[in-house]
């Protein structure tokens, strides 16, 4: 989102999670299918890099107008 002075604002933290110990690692299941990396489906444990991922598909999508994963698919198990 981009606020009345034009500086960009992320939303929808529902999702995050504050990790606390060392090396960061979690297993959580959660987020937006498209956008999963492979180590969250896989339920490998994960740290920050899954996000590298996501912001990846993110430009993909921008650029190439869709998702490179599953883009005709609704149920979330076609598009994993």
């Amino acid at each position: 989102m981009i606020n009345d002075q034009g500086y960009v604002r992320l939303i929808d933290m529902g999702t995050a999670k504050i990790i606390k110990k060392k090396p960061a690692w979690t297993s959580t299941i959660i987020g937006t299918p498209h956008y999963m990396a492979p180590e969250v489906l896989l339920n490998a444990g994960y740290s920050f890099y899954v996000d590298l991922w996501s912001v990846g598909i993110i430009l993909y999508e921008f650029m190439c107008g869709l998702v490179p994963f599953g883009e005709n698919c609704e149920e979330p198990y076609a598009i994993y």
